[in-house]
């Protein structure tokens, strides 16, 4: 799967129900992956998928959109933006990863953009 596949096939899961996010989660992460943002660190698949059902109630039906990637040497950086229902932006940011062997994100660091770089198209 290349970095870009990936990426995007990670976005998708923040969108998903419990019961489907277990699968793309085990397809997109590496079982020992970490995920860390503004609000913390958590550790493994099962944490993030239960973090990814707070975030759903806190911001229901919204989607990540990934706008672009980079990638070399193991490491990944996607620039993303979330939009609402509307399809508003609510939020950007940029997430780094290293990835497993197997091309698995292993260690995610999530980052939001200023109010003022959301609008960036």
């Amino acid at each position: 799967m290349t970095s870009d596949v990936v990426w995007k096939r990670y976005a998708a899961i923040w969108s998903l129900k419990e019961q489907e996010r277990s699968i793309e989660l085990a397809a997109c992460l590496a079982a020992d992956a970490t995920y860390c943002d503004p609000n913390g660190l958590i550790e493994g698949p099962a944490g993030l998928s239960t973090y990814m059902g707070q975030f759903q109630q806190s911001v229901p039906d919204a989607q990540f959109q990934i706008r672009s990637v980079l990638h070399h040497h193991g490491r990944s950086l996607a620039n993303w933006a979330l939009h609402g229902p509307d399809g508003a932006v609510l939020q950007a940011g940029t997430s780094f990863a290293t990835l497993a062997g197997d091309g698995r994100l292993q260690h995610i660091s999530g980052f939001f953009h200023a109010a003022e770089q959301r609008a960036v198209p």
